[in-house]
């Protein structure tokens, strides 16, 4: 029996951490479903996020954890001790968990399993991430997919590899990650007068902008970038790399800009709000994604929505969903300086229709919305249940 009503079910969304990106998503969701989102873990702890969560348009909850340092930026083990009373206190109509990287995630599947809730696994690693811990938790990892009624991917290439891990590729449901475009968007009509303003604003010289956005840290390729931007820069002598955000590489990165003779032409700007960040899209030329190793990469969708072509590398899950090659972006190998060299000479060179790319970014981006993502949630949800209704009926009374 429904704790909801049949069109509004009770639907309970565990995630590891609250990402400002997803807030536009959960209020979708919370107009669909009657929707609660469980928080893990502060995000605070490892990422300089302040988006104020207090006026959030759908409930949420931190859930009490205790927090076990790795050594490892990117993961933590967060151990939620009091996940076990709440889920039996507050029953929900629909489980779902966002990965599997926690703790919880591994007990909220195998808990729904025992008291027969409907269960959805929303997920967006990829085949390219090979690491000790995905292969070690490899069989953990298939227990966990294989429990779910539905499943929800971020995109192509996390749906493939649900689908390696036991998904049924009929019952997974691709939610291609989103972001609100509507401030980038706006941005994107930033006259060249504007854009000029905003570059002098910041130090810079009136010439073309190649801009970063994302931790400084080892995976997001800056190592490959900052060298592929020297090579470039030799050419063009206008060229200039504006590096936004924080991370423990940063003196290292800084170190390799100087000793690649670019110091002088690399601006590293920290961390940018989230309000300010539009306006650093707009004035760039080429946005660079160069990671070794990315599950999407929300900074090409917004990258895509001011109209700034995007150079990314084949290791992003993004890529293949959003990125056209040579039409509204590029598409590099990972771990190659030289391919991003040669993409940054293409995109500069007189060759390339600055304009035309700029238009087919902006309308590329055009059908990735909040709405499609939500749209896929709730045939996940919808799924879930209506399986779990046939199984039911199928057993029988007792």
């Amino acid at each position: 029996m429904l704790n909801g009503s049949p069109t509004r079910p009770r639907v309970l969304l565990l995630i590891g951490f609250m990402a400002p990106a997803r807030i536009a998503l959960f209020t979708e969701l919370a107009a669909r479903f009657s929707f609660e989102a469980w928080i893990l873990a502060d995000v605070r702890r490892i990422r300089p996020w302040r988006e104020n969560l207090s006026e959030a348009a759908f409930t949420y909850r931190m859930v009490p954890s205790l927090r076990i340092p790795t050594g490892n930026q990117d993961y933590q083990v967060i151990l939620n001790y009091s996940l076990p009373f709440a889920l039996v206190r507050h029953r929900h109509d629909v489980l779902v968990t966002a990965g599997w990287d926690t703790p919880a995630a591994f007990y909220t599947a195998h808990y729904a399993a025992l008291t027969k809730t409907p269960f959805v696994l929303w997920a967006g690693s990829t085949a390219h991430e090979n690491n000790w811990r995905r292969s070690l938790g490899r069989c953990l990892v298939r227990s966990v997919v294989k429990r779910a009624g539905a499943w929800v991917a971020y995109g192509a290439r996390s749906k493939d590899y649900l689908a390696s891990l036991g998904a049924d590729p009929q019952r997974v449901f691709c939610a291609y990650n989103a972001v609100d475009t509507a401030p980038f968007a706006d941005a994107s009509h930033m006259t060249e007068d504007e854009k000029a303003a905003f570059k002098r604003r910041l130090g810079l010289g009136p010439g073309r902008l190649v801009f970063y956005c994302g931790q400084l840290i080892a995976r997001k390729g800056l190592a490959d970038l900052l060298p592929a931007f020297a090579k470039a820069a030799q050419h063009h002598p206008d060229l200039t790399l504006v590096v936004a955000g924080s991370g423990p590489r940063r003196a290292q990165f800084q170190a390799l800009a100087e000793a690649g003779g670019v110091g002088e032409r690399t601006l590293f700007a920290g961390h940018i709000s989230r309000s300010d960040l539009p306006q650093y899209y707009a004035a760039a030329d080429l946005f660079a994604l160069p990671s070794r190793e990315e599950v999407w990469g929300l900074v090409i969708n917004e990258a895509l929505a001011t109209g700034t072509p995007v150079l990314t590398t084949a290791a992003v899950g993004a890529a293949p969903d959003l990125v056209r090659h040579g039409e509204n972006g590029y598409v590099a190998p990972a771990n190659d300086p030289d391919a991003l060299a040669d993409i940054m000479l293409r995109h500069f060179g007189p060759q390339t229709d600055l304009p035309a790319m700029r238009r087919a970014a902006r309308d590329s981006i055009a059908p990735f919305t909040i709405a499609r993502s939500a749209d896929a949630f709730q045939a996940a949800v919808q799924c879930a249940l209506e399986r779990h209704r046939r199984q039911a009926q199928k057993k029988g009374p007792g």
